[in-house]
């Protein structure tokens, strides 16, 4: 919009240089059209990034009068292309960067700060956890999955129906979950039962509905109104707790990370270190991410004489 702006009115001063257009017309259409808004940080990003976005957005720009624009439908790959090509500051993704895309980018300093971890716990709603049901191996929760189990006392449970819950295809929740117990999502079916939007409603329904189960942001199970079941796994149960996810234990599980070209300064710096501070991570914990306290530690560097 500004460079269309600003050809109108060269095109306009040079028709009033030969005495083609009064000059009040060319001073009316300088100014009639608006600069768009000015953004001192933009951000790209997947959808399941932005509820994080905006938060931070807001902050921002209450706290420090710093306005975030951003572009939050993105895959990873247009969003990291997006910030290759200047058109970005920040990009925050799901994920930790390849090989194959850092070679994409061979001239780039692409610097990757940790913000958080999706991780999807198995809810379950109470009855399931009080009657001494707390963990299950992969493959009945396959068969959960797709249906072939229908009462919990199959698997050890109650002797009540399973009321299965899921996310839609796409939806962060349900890749990762997918991804995880297929190995590609692409694999995974999709059973016909009732969906949720989101894991505060999936929280919701573990509590009201007797024998339920869904995937769900691993912050939003609280011990109370639903349970986490663990994964049984040749080494012992492991549960979506920030311990077994840093660890690398807890399989279900996705970064977030915040990638900037070079060393972050300024008003990057300022998004940057908010993401990666107490209100930050509250509002990662918000979207039902856990936050750095459950990212994996990276291995030591070889000592050197």
């Amino acid at each position: 919009m500004a460079a269309f702006r600003r050809s109108v009115a060269l095109l306009a001063g040079v028709c009033l240089l030969h005495g083609l257009l009064p000059a009040a017309w060319a001073q009316d259409q300088s100014a009639a059209a608006p600069d768009v808004e000015h953004y001192d940080v933009q951000m790209v990003g997947p959808f399941s990034t932005n509820q994080i976005c905006e938060g931070v957005a807001r902050s921002l720009k209450a706290q420090m009068g710093i306005n975030i624009g951003s572009r939050m439908k993105l895959t990873n790959a247009e969003a990291l292309d997006t910030l290759a090509q200047g058109s970005a500051d920040i990009a925050l993704l799901t994920g930790t960067l390849t090989g194959l895309q850092r070679a994409n980018y061979p001239d780039l300093d692409f610097v990757e700060i940790p913000v958080g971890m999706e991780v999807v716990s198995v809810g379950v709603s109470t009855d399931v956890w009080d009657a001494g049901l707390h963990a299950l191996p992969p493959d009945k929760m396959r068969a959960i999955y797709e249906q072939k189990i229908k009462n919990w006392k199959e698997v050890g449970g109650p002797d009540e129906p399973i009321t299965f819950y899921n996310f839609e295809q796409g939806a962060g929740i349900w890749e990762i979950f997918a991804q995880w117990l297929y190995e590609d999502n692409r694999r995974a079916p999709l059973p016909k039962v009732q969906s949720v939007p989101n894991s505060a409603d999936a929280r919701d329904d573990l509590e009201f509905t007797p024998g339920a189960i869904v995937p769900i942001g691993a912050a939003y199970v609280d011990g109370t109104r639903c349970h986490s079941l663990g994964i049984l796994l040749p080494a012992g149960a492991t549960f979506p707790t920030a311990a077994d996810v840093a660890a690398g234990k807890y399989p279900p599980v996705r970064p977030i990370i915040a990638v900037v070209i070079g060393r972050p300064t300024l008003n990057i710096k300022k998004v940057t270190e908010f993401l990666t501070g107490p209100a930050g991570q509250a509002m990662v914990r918000e979207t039902g991410a856990l936050g750095l306290d459950a990212v994996p530690k990276p291995p030591p560097a070889p000592y050197s004489w």
